[in-house]
């Protein structure tokens, strides 16, 4: 019965997790991908500050991933991403969001929890399971935090207007705020900032100074660091 359940797994496309296993190649793609978008090619030291791991241990990692020719990878010159492993990559920010979703719509995770707690098993779920969660969920087009569930490479790689760029009198809907910081999204919670609601600002301090910004209909100081890490759209 072992050697039988043992065959059926290993032959299964249910129970297949593919690249993106417990190896945290997703992970890595996710980060590069980011990055690239920023500045290519992508440094060393820049995706190990973003990823807040030692130099030499993403060192051996990009090793691993140039040898699966996901990344191109020649060491003092840069990392970018080849063909696969930028779809890879979309199909690893697809499922985290996917996760994210299900943990607060489903489990009743508040919002600032989701990331780290989506990190935890995303990884450890089949592409079936994906799926399934996917469409229990009625197929959401954002994460939490407003960002969009992928399908492509485009759907990740949008141009980002933040708050703090706005001059005093402009409007704007909030469309998604940085998620890895959860001390930072319990207190925009707590000020009522969150994808969809409008905002004016009324007075922009120089220097890096605070906002007097109303939200919604509430009048708020938002700090420049906070400020920077909201995304909106401006509205006419």
């Amino acid at each position: 019965m072992e050697e039988r359940m043992g065959a059926v797994k290993g032959s299964s496309p249910k129970t297949s997790k593919g690249t993106l296993g417990k190896d945290q190649f997703g992970e890595y793609l996710k980060h590069i991908l980011r990055l690239e978008h920023v500045s290519s090619p992508v440094s060393t030291s820049a995706l190990s500050e973003s990823m807040k791991v030692a130099p030499s241990t993403v060192t051996d990692m990009l090793k691993r991933l140039a040898g699966k020719k996901l990344i191109n990878y020649v060491p003092y010159h840069g990392i970018t991403l080849t063909p696969e492993g930028e779809k890879l990559a979309v199909k690893a920010i697809r499922r985290h969001r996917i996760v994210e979703r299900f943990l607060t719509d489903m489990l009743g995770f508040e919002w600032h929890e989701a990331h780290e707690e989506a990190l935890l098993f995303e990884n450890d779920i089949s592409d079936e399971v994906e799926r399934r969660l996917y469409s229990a969920l009625n197929r959401p087009k954002v994460c939490p935090h407003g960002y969009p569930i992928p399908t492509k490479v485009e759907d990740v790689l949008v141009e980002e207007v933040t708050l703090y760029s706005l001059e005093p009198g402009e409007q704007a809907e909030v469309m998604s705020v940085k998620d890895d910081d959860p001390e930072m999204l319990r207190f925009m919670a707590s000020l009522g900032i969150k994808p969809g609601v409008k905002v004016k600002v009324e007075v922009k301090d120089p220097f890096k100074g605070p906002m007097q910004t109303m939200v919604g209909k509430q009048k708020r100081t938002v700090g420049w660091h906070l400020a920077n890490a909201v995304f909106v759209k401006k509205l006419r």
